[in-house]
């Protein structure tokens, strides 16, 4: 009987001792360092910036703004830092397609909201900073804490989606860094950080297109989209269509160093067309981009590279783009 015991208690250590190997050995590997490559091939420019400050709702258009390993930030406000929800769990224009209706802008300490229809909404920022973190907003695959915005704006919303208050609530996001974690099974691809998913976002801190893609979509289509309804940070033009595919690294200018993590998978988001909250009647684009970039293996289409910072910095309209690929090495 001892020597069972024995025999048990030593399994269990070994079994133990595997994990926590394990979970050290992913923690390193999630951790290191990557060396920023110093051979890089200029392809195009920056043509487009895009911040959305509210998740699923409009952009504002930008000239420039700064790239920090939250995501972008403009105006003190971080890209994709307030998230609407419904009974704690985040609701997206994928249900509710007239919310890419509803337009931010700030102006000092004023986020205002407008919607067709509606008279505007100022929310002030300075105030809503001095709140606690009242709520978990459970966003995708992890709980997110937030600053619940109030009644006032959380009926204004409510009545500009559905058409009635006490529906929906706003939430902020308050801290400096990403508390999302990775979704478990994008961990394959291993230069993807837990600091990397960003603050409300659905995968990664930044997104970017290329026109070079759209249009060859656009040629496969009958009515040609906008690069906006991929809802890109950054829209670049002059490399060929696709080219994105192969890169591992990109830089922004001089300094801004971006590290390629994944390929952007599509979802029925694409098929609302951004200037009218209108889903197209036919599936598309996403109908075709199952047809012709299906190229992960049981994954959705994929169009855009998902990106996080590795040098921070601001980036303008007409900045070189340089890549980092296997043709670099």
């Amino acid at each position: 009987m001892p020597d069972q015991q024995t025999k048990v208690i030593v399994g269990t250590a070994v079994v133990v001792g595997t994990a926590a190997a394990a979970g050290l050995a992913y923690f390193y590997a999630r951790n290191r360092t990557e060396p920023i490559p110093n051979k890089w091939r200029k392809v195009g420019k920056i043509s487009d910036l895009n911040f959305f400050p509210v998740k699923s709702c409009a952009p504002i258009k930008c000239n420039s703004f700064k790239c920090h390993m939250l995501g972008v930030e403009c105006d003190e406000l971080v890209d994709r830092g307030f998230i609407i929800s419904r009974n704690n769990k985040q609701v997206t224009a994928r249900v509710y397609p007239n919310m890419l209706l509803i337009q931010p802008k700030v102006e000092g300490n004023q986020l205002i909201l407008s919607a067709p229809g509606r008279p505007n909404y100022n929310l002030n920022l300075d105030e809503l900073r001095k709140r606690p973190p009242k709520f978990e907003i459970e966003c995708w695959y992890s709980k997110v804490v937030g600053i619940d915005a109030g009644d006032h704006v959380a009926d204004w919303l409510s009545e500009s989606i559905v058409g009635q208050p006490g529906i929906f609530r706003l939430s902020f996001y308050p801290h400096k860094y990403s508390t999302k974690g990775i979704y478990k099974p994008d961990r394959k691809y291993k230069a993807y950080r837990d600091e990397d998913a960003g603050s409300y976002h659905d995968k990664t801190s930044y997104m970017l297109i290329n026109q070079g893609s759209v249009d060859k979509l656009n040629s496969e289509l009958d009515h040609p989209v906008t690069p906006l309804q991929f809802r890109p940070n950054l829209l670049i033009e002059g490399p060929a269509a696709y080219d994105e595919d192969s890169w591992k690294w990109v830089r922004i200018g001089d300094n801004v160093v971006f590290r390629v993590l994944k390929p952007c998978t599509r979802c029925i988001l694409t098929n609302i067309n951004p200037e009218t909250g209108q889903r197209h009647p036919e599936g598309e684009p996403l109908k075709t981009l199952v047809k012709t970039r299906t190229i992960l293996p049981n994954e959705p289409p994929v169009i855009g590279i998902q990106m996080g910072v590795r040098i921070a910095g601001s980036v303008s309209i007409g900045d070189a783009v340089y890549i980092n690929d296997e043709s670099c090495d």
